[in-house]
């Protein structure tokens, strides 16, 4: 009987043939030997050529196909983890490509970092099909997925400090506890719904557990052109500041700081006054009224959650 790999790494995937195959070879070329661990695509609910890319790998032994029909990115990352042979399960974006230490160092960290932390992940560079407009500050970057905390590793304990969810390494037996992934958040198909990593960071340091960064734990993020136009941030700001509301919702019992953007609830009324007229006024560079229409945006979203789910913190269908 074959041994099995002390660690999993798991791609979700949907309708990303273009990218998919870049992201299985960048697993299959590791410095890790290659009995040590096994890469998992699950497929949710794909109709392009999904399949037959997974199919052109089927040979290798450390390689595995899983399909799941229910729609959803915590539906797909809840099928990895329960699907992983590994102790560890480590998931990749299928639109970005790992460091070839990525699965060495992420093992290394749990192995030899005591306290064992529960999470362990890494930078998040942005690969850029076009050259960034000026307009794309840095907060607005680590919304394209950007990561960075420095060049030695450490834990994660500052405020603000968080881990992207598209390189992430876990304690299996963490993720079987606190039963996976919230599947009410999460990207479904068209809806830009995201945060289920960021809940799941609130929920886990709530029970005590760490938060480990190893520069060596490194992925490259695919950024298209399309993500680098206005439209795009106006709708991932509209759905973020949905998300968010519904996560602070279901985080009722949780007492926690705020990852990344501020709540429109706790934000100052002069903060909203100032991004309204420089969002409209004549006077405003283009590049400020970007970034005030996006600040609006989350506004906005946050906005439309209240209407949608009232303000009583009650659990969210």
């Amino acid at each position: 009987m074959a041994e099995l790999p002390i660690i999993t790494g798991v791609i979700c995937t949907h309708n990303r043939e273009h990218f998919l195959e870049r992201a299985i070879l960048s697993l299959c070329e590791q410095t890790l030997e290659r009995s040590k661990y096994e890469i998992l695509v699950v497929d949710n609910g794909s109709t392009d050529g999904t399949k037959a890319i997974c199919e052109k790998f089927a040979d290798l032994s450390n390689f595995r196909y899983e399909y799941e029909p229910v729609l959803g990115l915590s539906s797909a990352r809840n099928n990895g983890w329960r699907n992983a042979r590994g102790k560890y399960v480590g998931y990749l974006d299928d639109d970005a490509v790992a460091s070839r230490t990525w699965f060495e160092k992420a093992l290394w960290s749990f192995e030899n970092i005591r306290p064992v932390p529960e999470w362990v992940g890494g930078p998040i560079d942005l690969e850029w099909e076009e050259a960034a407009p000026e307009w794309i500050n840095e907060e607005l970057r680590v919304t394209l997925g950007w990561v960075y905390w420095g060049n030695r590793p450490k834990f994660l304990n500052g405020p603000g400090e968080r881990l992207g969810g598209g390189n992430s390494f876990y304690l299996k037996t963490v993720l079987e506890e606190m039963e996976g992934f919230d599947t009410r958040l999460g990207r479904k198909k068209n809806l830009l719904l995201s945060g289920e990593e960021t809940q799941f960071q609130h929920r886990l340091k709530a029970m005590g557990g760490k938060l480990f960064y190893h520069p060596g734990v490194s992925i490259f993020h695919y950024v298209a052109r399309e993500r680098i136009q206005p439209v795009f941030f106006y709708k991932r700001y509209y759905w973020g500041g949905i998300t968010d509301y519904i996560m602070t919702r279901s985080l009722k019992d949780i007492a926690f700081e705020h990852i990344g953007q501020e709540p429109v609830e706790d934000s100052k009324v002069s903060r909203l006054l100032d991004n309204i007229w420089n969002a409209t006024g004549m006077f405003s560079a283009e590049g400020k009224k970007i970034q005030s229409r996006i600040y609006l945006s989350y506004v906005f979203g946050w906005l439309t959650a209240i209407i949608k789910y009232g303000w009583r913190k009650s659990e969210l269908g």
